[in-house]
């Protein structure tokens, strides 16, 4: 008989059990049942609720804390020692700063989502009318400020669009930034709807000047597992690849090779640029995890879900579209795999910065790796 049915058939002879008196208090049943499980099974440790992002009495706002990442004794390739092109992707100001000053960074990504004038603010008002107005300025000082630190400047656009979003739609944005002189160099397309997007404002007359020399760069949300999916992302505009994170190493080198033996010279000098840092995301949900669990102050924050193996998954909050995207418990790390890595021949290494602190940024960037990491499908591939 398992742990469990023995705890089980106690408990229910512990609850039917009379006294001389009549059927036990409910409180006392409890309290001999508490006793039995102690007795029976291992004692579990409370976890720290600060850390593992589980409520705490210290206040709705403290419900939720980032846990700090910890590395290990090993390292990896730093992002100078690759001798080629490094771009990062960053979601918060202290991310944006630090890589800056990163002599080793040659591209830098800034999400339209995390960045420029607050959506919604404390009060819950929508940052319509001048605030609206002046998103594509904001965004544009941070463009030129990337321009400046001698770097390329990238856009994602938001993940999810909505009629009802505060400010200008993605649309507007881009040919506010392009009116300003201040377009970014590329683009980080990520859906399908953002390729046909794009392709519209490509013929437009007010953007068709502006946009004819921003670079498009499908991310590996958009799947070029094979040489017809690859032609097809081309015909969308596609002028540069992300591997497919759920190919493994050999299946990237064999659409490495089968890529360059297409006839169409366009195709078959497809460049690609490779993730090789980052907390992979698992789901991006239009619900709102922060206002069904503690209540949301309209304010950009990271969370913490526990899932059923007791593994802590990060949560961020978009709130100025009202979003939220899910990640990976432990980062992607493949930095450490520079023989496997440089034979796929990238022409660009890109490092996804998310839930990380400045402090932690610079570290992974100077090849510091953190204890708790994963493969992906590197290895093992989708089965």
């Amino acid at each position: 008989m398992s742990q469990r049915d023995k705890l089980s058939k106690k408990n229910k002879s512990v609850s039917g059990r009379k006294s001389s008196a009549g059927r036990k208090a409910p409180q006392e049943i409890r309290q001999k049942a508490d006793r039995i499980q102690n007795e029976s099974g291992p004692k579990r440790r409370r976890p720290n609720a600060g850390q593992t992002g589980e409520r705490s009495s210290a206040g709705q706002k403290d419900r939720y804390v980032k846990k700090v990442k910890s590395f290990s004794s090993e390292s990896g390739l730093s992002a100078s020692d690759w001798n080629m092109p490094v771009s990062v992707s960053v979601e918060t100001e202290d991310q944006l700063r630090t890589v800056l000053g990163e002599k080793s960074v040659s591209r830098i990504y800034i999400d339209e989502a995390c960045f420029g004038i607050p959506g919604v603010d404390a009060g819950g008002n929508a940052g319509k009318g001048k605030a609206g107005e002046q998103e594509a300025e904001a965004l544009a000082k941070i463009i030129n400020e990337i321009h400046e630190a001698g770097k390329e400047a990238g856009l994602r656009l938001r993940r999810i669009e909505r009629d009802t979003d505060p400010g200008p739609g993605s649309l507007s944005l881009l040919r506010g930034l392009i009116k300003l002189g201040s377009a970014p160099d590329m683009l980080l397309i990520r859906t399908f709807d953002e390729a046909m997007m794009v392709s519209d404002l490509e013929t437009s007359e007010t953007g068709n000047k502006g946009l004819n020399h921003i670079r498009k760069i499908f991310d590996y949300t958009c799947y070029g597992y094979n040489t017809e999916a690859v032609s097809m992302l081309r015909e969308l505009g596609a002028e540069e690849l992300t591997y497919p994170i759920e190919l493994n190493y050999k299946e990237c080198l064999n659409l490495r090779r089968a890529v360059k033996t297409l006839p169409d010279r366009e195709l078959s000098e497809m460049p690609y640029e490779m993730l090789v840092y980052g907390h992979l995301p698992m789901m991006v949900t239009a619900n709102c995890i922060r206002k069904t669990s503690a209540g949301c102050d309209h304010k950009n924050r990271f969370m913490v879900l526990r899932d059923r193996m007791q593994k802590d998954m990060p949560v961020r909050c978009y709130c100025k579209y009202c979003y939220n995207q899910i990640f990976n418990a432990e980062p992607l790390v493949l930095y450490d795999l520079p023989e496997d890595v440089r034979s796929l021949e990238p022409e660009c290494l890109r490092y996804d910065f998310s839930v990380e602190t400045g402090a932690e940024v610079r570290k992974i960037l100077a090849g510091a790796i953190p204890k708790d990491i994963t493969r992906g499908h590197f290895r093992h591939g989708v089965e």
